[in-house]
């Protein structure tokens, strides 16, 4: 299967199944092949998420170049790294990534916002329900 993706907003193409994680698609990327009417995300042609569940059940061979060592890394370290990131998601992302396949970049991690929600805010909200509660029923009396 012959596909081409919109990669950093430029189509690349085409190119086998086993050369799309080297090219960079994710599940979000839109791809196209012959026979296809439009363009859809990978995660919704089925012989994309066929290949990446063969693929993580260890059916199919390692990529080519993955197993690198990045500097004085291991794989391992690697492992560890991606478990780091998942446990940043929710339970049921967790699974979905897991299932997935797709490897966690730090970079698309949510940042922890810069403020803080305020300590005060339900402070607030409760004495202005308060005094509305209070105007009301003065408003009734009268």
């Amino acid at each position: 299967m012959k596909l081409f993706a919109m990669i950093d907003g430029q189509q690349r193409g085409p190119m086998e199944l086993d050369e799309i994680v080297a090219a960079g698609v994710r599940p979000d990327t839109y791809v196209w092949a012959k026979g296809m009417p439009d363009w859809q995300k990978a995660s919704e042609v089925p012989d994309i998420c066929r290949y990446f569940r063969l693929r993580l059940a260890g059916v199919l061979p390692a990529i080519p170049g993955q197993n690198r060592q990045k500097g004085t890394g291991t794989m391992l370290d690697e492992q560890e790294e991606q478990e780091q990131l998942l446990a940043q998601l929710p339970p049921m992302a967790r699974n979905i990534v897991r299932k997935s396949g797709v490897k966690l970049r730090k970079e698309d991690m949510p940042q922890p916002s810069d403020h803080q929600d305020s300590k005060w805010l339900p402070i607030i909200i409760y004495t202005a329900c308060t005094i509305l509660i209070i105007i009301g029923f003065l408003l009734l009396q009268l």
